[in-house]
């Protein structure tokens, strides 16, 4: 006798074939309910993904936090991590196949909602990528995204019960996708850039901490003013990532580099000549 799916009745005639169709799918009706997510997933017990949901929140509000308030210490290593546990709680959602979810419930926070450690990170990568990279032009890169965003989308619906009988983490999903989406194009566009580009020598007139809204805003750009024929758009002023904020001074010769991009999204950024 199977331990899953029970045999019976033993002899094989035609109501013994339902019965045994009905004994096997009792097990799985409840994973394919979206309002009834299973709760037993093999090596992994409810306090289990409690206490790993909860280290995954805690690491996405310190690296959302860090990359925010502190962007010019460990700058690549708090962006590689913003990346990659989204990754992680996708991964784990997969493992779990319909146990976890990706909204708070209304009366309390479900403690087992993969919402912050999707939304945080991704956010802030978005964020980032707006503020700290130049783009020859960003229609390209956004529509890029919304096809990216589709897809994802897409996948979520097709295989997440969960995503197509609940309105608000499909709201989620939805919003996850896109910004995740711009964000990680927009890096690997110009980190993963094959191309050579070139060069166009010029010198730092100035430079600032721009902070978007006045005081009270809540961007804050570093930027360098430099030749505006320098720049591929004709800009004075151009974003620099706050890791090499403090290597640029006033009066210094530095290169504007230009690049075609990974994705074909050209893209410009000043550089130190010979880097």
């Amino acid at each position: 006798m199977s331990a899953r799916c029970p045999l019976y009745p033993q002899k094989r005639t035609f109501a013994g074939l339902h019965l045994r169709i009905l004994f096997c799918l009792r097990p799985i009706l409840p994973a394919m309910d979206a309002r009834t997510p299973a709760t037993h997933i093999p090596g992994y017990s409810r306090a289990r993904l409690k206490r790993m949901i909860a280290a995954g929140n805690v690491a996405a509000l310190g690296v959302g936090f860090w990359i925010i308030l502190f962007p010019t210490h460990l700058y690549a290593l708090a962006l590689s991590f913003c990346v990659l546990l989204p990754l992680w709680a996708l991964a784990l959602d997969m493992r779990a196949r319909g146990a976890l979810g990706f909204e708070a419930r209304r009366r309390g926070r479900y403690p087992l909602s993969l919402a912050t450690i999707l939304m945080l990170p991704a956010l802030v990568l978005a964020v980032r990528a707006g503020i700290d990279l130049n783009f020859e032009s960003y229609p390209p890169l956004i529509a890029a995204a919304v096809l990216t965003a589709l897809a994802m989308f897409a996948v979520f619906w097709r295989f997440d019960p969960q995503v197509r009988g609940d309105v608000n983490q499909c709201t989620t999903i939805a919003i996850f996708a896109v910004v995740y989406s711009y964000g990680v194009l927009a890096f690997a566009d110009v980190v993963l850039d094959p191309s050579l580009g070139h060069d166009t020598q010029t010198v730092i007139d100035h430079k600032r901490i721009h902070v978007s809204g006045g005081p009270k805003g809540s961007s804050v750009w570093y930027q360098v003013k430099v030749d505006p024929e320098a720049s591929p758009v004709g800009a004075s002023w151009i974003h620099v990532q706050p890791d090499l904020w403090d290597s640029f001074q006033r009066g210094d010769t530095v290169c504007v580099h230009f690049g075609t991009g990974l994705l074909a999204i050209p893209w410009y950024a000043v550089r130190h000549c010979g880097d």
